[in-house]
């Protein structure tokens, strides 16, 4: 038995870290007491929103409705959350070598593999649901059998989210290990989950109403559609010990099936992983020259497009302004009746008139609140030694990741100009101005992040999240791009107030960015090479 402890302690030493926070040196507050602070604040958050939502259903004595629309949301977040973290739990894991290779059966490493991938999601499921709970027992004093079932539903409510992530998982696994499509599954959900939580957040006012107005209503619908609701707000009006066995049961039932049937072709799918596919038609190579800068730009594409957290990270900003852009021209009645609201000395017909200066605007937040060079020098890591061995000048390579980036960019930037010119009637000077902008606030910012990235590298990071989301030249960037953003905002209200053309108003942008871009550039021309070199591994 002491084996089976030893296996499962091992296994789960690694990639239990839902808040990981990396520093040079791992302290014990860095591991456990600052993790658990960030749990704090997300479970007080919920709290809060879940306060929010019971005082509007007191009234109508549907308090029980909280409960079951967090049991669904959090079950929703469990699942895109399991999806994500599925490969990386379950599949191709470290240890796989030398676990296989050990005296032990296999149904004994699949059962460690399954038991971490449920506790994980239980610490995960538990930062949502748990605040609920806590609220309703606050704000209603409920009997003692409801802490019992609600205790025993925390640990069930994970269950069914991880039987449908490990499935969707296993299939996006197995077709990944033919063809390279998990990455984008990853990123198209990560950015799903990313926009729901802006909707949520820009909405939870008329959210909350409606949940309300329409307690009774959603109650109904989600306890009928999804059973761990349905049974447990059944437990919670009206205990019935004969239902909690049974609520336990099934439940337990599911997950013991689904292993079973997960077992049968678990050890095919993890062995695929790891395959490497041949040419099988021997003597037939096609060796491709290319110029350096299209070599290097060819590698760095690949970089961002094999990051999932790298692609969420840059690439949002860019999504949000497609978005924005579609809203403007589909919406632009109501945009324009809200910003009336706010000023009344505006009217519909100036707003329109200045919708040149709008789209500039967004460019602009656009192009300076997205910063993917900042990560590139980074995200080397110990590589970064091959690229100083590589016969090219330190300019040529750092000017690649800067071209790779707005290669990336200038599209997304571009395809939300085109949506909004086919909508309103732009003159053929503020197009060419827009087009303009559209090209230079990413070189801009691009620009700036390289720059910062030399300045402060950081190579010993265990993986992307550390690099992209909690390095320094990542945090310097955006602060950057903060304060160009809040600059352009303030000089382009000031100029409207004094009644400036609004192509004369771009075009002094323009200008003014134009000559701080080329001083970048000449400084960057002559301190790359140093700062290049300088950096180690």
């Amino acid at each position: 038995m002491n084996k089976y402890f030893s296996l499962i302690k091992a296994s789960m030493s690694e990639g239990m870290n839902i808040f990981k926070v990396s520093t040079k040196k791992q302290t014990t507050f860095t591991k456990i007491f600052l993790p658990i602070f960030i749990a704090l604040i997300i479970m007080d958050s919920i709290y809060s929103y879940s306060e929010m939502i019971i005082i509007q259903l007191q009234p109508v004595k549907m308090e029980f409705v909280l409960l079951t629309v967090f049991i669904l949301f959090t079950s929703i977040l469990t699942l895109i959350e399991g999806i994500y973290k599925s490969g990386n739990l379950l599949f191709n894991c470290k240890d796989d070598n030398l676990l296989l290779s050990l005296p032990i059966k296999r149904r004994t490493v699949l059962f460690t593999r399954i038991l971490k991938f449920y506790i994980f999601e239980l610490l995960y499921n538990s930062l949502f649901i748990l605040p609920a709970i806590i609220c309703f027992a606050i704000h209603t004093s409920p009997s003692i059998t409801y802490y019992i079932t609600s205790f025993i539903g925390l640990f069930i409510f994970p269950i069914i989210p991880i039987l449908v992530s490990c499935f969707i998982g296993s299939f996006t696994t197995f077709v990944s290990s033919r063809f390279k499509g998990k990455k984008a599954v990853e990123t198209i959900l990560t950015i799903i989950f990313l926009l729901g939580i802006f909707y949520i957040s820009f909405n939870a006012d008329k959210l909350i109403n409606d949940i309300a107005n329409n307690s009774s209503s959603i109650n109904d619908f989600i306890t009928k559609l999804y059973y761990p609701a349905g049974a447990y707000i059944s437990l919670i009006t009206s205990f019935s010990v004969y239902k909690l066995f049974e609520f336990i049961i099934i439940n337990l039932g599911l997950f013991i099936i689904s292993i079973l049937i997960i077992g049968k072709f678990y050890f095919n799918i993890n062995s695929s992983t790891k395959a490497v596919k041949t040419n099988k038609a021997k003597g037939q190579y096609k060796i491709k020259n290319s110029s350096p800068i299209k070599a290097l730009i060819k590698k760095e594409f690949s970089r961002f497009l094999n990051s999932t957290v790298f692609i969420t990270n840059a690439g949002f900003g860019l999504v949000l302004y497609i978005i924005a852009c579609i809203l403007l021209v589909i919406k632009f009645d109501t945009i324009s009746s809200t910003i009336i609201e706010i000023n009344p000395a505006m009217t519909a017909d100036y707003i329109k008139s200045s919708i040149s200066i709008i789209l500039f605007g967004l460019v602009c937040f656009s192009s300076f609140m997205t910063s993917i060079t900042s990560s590139m020098i980074s995200l080397e890591g110990k590589t970064f030694n091959i690229l100083k061995s590589l016969p090219t000048k330190p300019y040529t390579i750092v000017m690649s990741k800067v071209l790779a980036a707005v290669i990336i960019m200038i599209p997304c930037i571009l395809i939300g100009d085109i949506i909004v010119f086919t909508k309103f009637k732009f003159d053929l000077l503020s197009i060419l101005l827009i087009l303009i902008a559209s090209v230079l606030f990413p070189l801009l910012s691009e620009t700036i992040g390289i720059i910062v990235n030399l300045k402060y590298p950081k190579m010993d990071a265990k993986n992307d999240t550390e690099v992209v989301k909690q390095s320094m030249s990542s945090a310097i960037s955006v602060f950057i791009g903060m304060i160009l953003l809040g600059i352009t905002g303030y000089l382009l209200f000031k100029a409207l107030d004094l009644k400036f053309s609004n192509n004369n108003i771009m075009l002094t942008f323009i200008g003014g960015y134009a000559i701080i871009y080329i001083g970048l550039i000449v400084y960057l021309n002559k301190t790359c090479t140093k700062s290049f070199n300088n950096i180690t591994t």
